[in-house]
């Protein structure tokens, strides 16, 4: 028996030395799949890793390059960030949706969907930050943690007591699984990029698509981020990019956690209200208060926090870029009790550059105005916007957004549903919104918004100046 112990003990010892080894010589295959081989390529140091290149630096100050930086066209995507790219399985236009913002620790690189009658798919990409421990790539953590991997394996025929080390996963190509219930189909393809995890799922009932998105899936590419942003493929030549710069379906998750942190929104002045007008002098706006209308206090009008931990982030998210500047009410005749739903007009003042956020920059930007209305949507303290326009006047352009606002009063379970219009200027780089609202479409149209006034321009009247279709 202790004959048969030591020769089991051995036998284990060999089989470790040999998974060091084997894995130490897939690493550098992997390396080399993606980028060009390092002077050291043919060294015959089996003890040797290494080091694959780190995300580009950026001078002290500037933002990092985003694990959402990318390149986008009609039929392809590529990441700039982690050095992948691939053909759609869908044209990119007409199919792009919009999704919360992510947590902490996740990134949302793509989303497309599509429907064609009974037909439908979707196909999402994401990346995980890296465990904690190995954020950084580095010959020593990856040795170190090789050899921990190696070493607490269990005799021949035993389970593993050590997941295989995540940075192994790097393999220039995806790994994949797919999954069928029904005639729907679900295939994820994932792989280990500089101890992020890169996934893309894809989603339909046709099999046409799940074919298409397998074929294009196994012919990605795999390049090597050079230290200016740029790709080189495993020749060292560069890559030439398809498509236009591209941070994904919502707000980089380093920007939100940014905006959380820092609370820029706390910077923009709140103005004051004197003898019926708001004047806001550091934003540079005046705005007269329609005749008989009050100023309604905050806690009064605010709605509470949402409770739901993705629709809190954000919200706050929100709250950490903007300012409810004012908000307006019809002044109640001596004696008459406050009634339910209400009229009022909401001043908020958004900052576009906290928010990620596009503005509309000319009367034919209808796809930028399409782009914020979605943005304001899904933040959900805007309602739903069904249609939106761009007018001009006196040199300003505005956004008109028209929808509905479920209203919940503190301590009620159910809302109203009010008609709203917004109107939506660029000024002294702040977004600055009007929301008019009213128990429906009759009485909006009857509410007089009257004028605003910006440094150096005629008086505004939005109602006037600024008709709205229907």
């Amino acid at each position: 028996m202790s004959t048969l112990s030591a020769t089991a003990r051995r036998v284990s010892r060999e089989l470790h030395t040999c998974a060091l080894l084997l894995m130490l010589g897939c690493t550098v295959t992997m390396l080399h799949a993606q980028c060009p081989s390092p002077p050291y390529a043919n060294s015959n140091d089996p003890n040797l890793i290494f080091k694959r290149p780190a995300p580009p630096k950026r001078a002290p100050g500037q933002e990092p390059l985003l694990p959402e930086a990318g390149f986008l066209s009609n039929t392809h995507y590529t990441s700039q960030f982690f050095g992948l790219a691939f053909d759609l399985p869908m044209t990119v236009q007409g199919h792009e949706i919009m999704v919360p913002v992510m947590p902490e620790k996740q990134h949302a690189l793509l989303m497309l969907q599509y429907e064609n009658g009974e037909r439908n798919g979707y196909i999402q990409v994401t990346a995980t930050d890296p465990r904690p421990g190995y954020e950084v790539s580095t010959p020593e953590k990856e040795q170190e943690e090789l050899e921990r991997w190696a070493q607490n394996q269990t005799a021949f025929g035993g389970q593993l007591q050590f997941p295989v080390p995540s940075f192994l996963l790097r393999s220039g190509h995806f790994y994949s699984s797919t999954r069928r219930v029904g005639r729907n189909y679900a295939a994820q393809y994932w792989v280990g990029i500089n101890n992020y995890m890169v996934k893309v799922m894809v989603r339909t009932n046709d099999k046409d698509f799940l074919r298409k998105a397998k074929n294009l899936m196994a012919d990605a590419q795999f390049y090597c981020p050079q230290d200016d942003g740029t790709l080189i493929n495993e020749d060292g030549k560069p890559v030439k990019v398809e498509g236009v710069p591209y941070t994904g379906p919502t707000v980089p998750t380093f920007r939100v956690n940014a905006a959380l942190r820092d609370e820029p929104g706390k910077n923009i002045p709140h103005g004051e209200m004197v003898a019926g007008v708001y004047r806001n002098p550091e934003a540079g706006l005046q705005y007269r208060v329609p005749r008989g209308w009050d100023v309604v206090a905050a806690d009064k009008s605010d709605p509470p926090p949402p409770q739901d931990e993705s629709t809190l982030r954000e919200y706050k998210f929100l709250h950490a870029c903007s300012q409810t500047l004012l908000q307006i009410a019809p002044r109640l005749p001596a004696g008459v009790k406050e009634q339910q739903p209400t009229p009022a007009i909401v001043l908020r003042a958004l900052d576009p550059a906290c928010l990620s956020m596009r503005t509309a920059t000319s009367l034919t930007d209808k796809r930028t105005a399409d782009e914020v209305a979605a943005s304001l949507e899904q933040m959900g303290e805007f309602g739903e916007i069904y249609s939106d326009e761009l007018r001009s006047t006196h040199g300003h352009l505005f956004m008109i957004f028209h929808g509905t606002l479920a209203t919940t009063q503190r301590g009620e379970d159910l809302g109203q549903r009010m008609s709203q219009t917004i109107f939506a200027t660029r000024y002294n780089k702040l977004l600055l919104m009007w929301s008019v609202i009213a128990p429906d479409a009759a009485a909006l149209a009857e509410i007089p918004i009257s004028d605003i006034l910006f440094d150096g321009s005629p008086a505004i009247e939005l109602r006037a100046s600024l008709p709205v279709g229907k």
